[in-house]
């Protein structure tokens, strides 16, 4: 079934996390999610702090790196 409704796209959650897994659903079309705003967000935060986000991951990930 198709959504036509555009403002359902907004209150979806698109990215959700099962376990150490970020799950993204492509909602097919350009969505500001991936803005520079966003990733300031998410530096330095801790996981679970805001929604489940990719950038949240890559934080982590690059925190723990330079942890060693």
């Amino acid at each position: 079934m198709a959504v036509r409704d555009e403002s359902f796209v907004t209150d979806v959650h698109l990215q959700t996390y099962s376990g150490l897994f970020c799950v993204v659903v492509n909602p097919y079309k350009k969505l500001p999610i991936y803005t520079e705003a966003v990733v300031e967000l998410y530096k330095g935060r801790k996981r679970h702090d805001l929604p489940p986000h990719i950038y949240a991951i890559a934080d982590t990930s690059y925190r723990s790196m330079l942890l060693g």
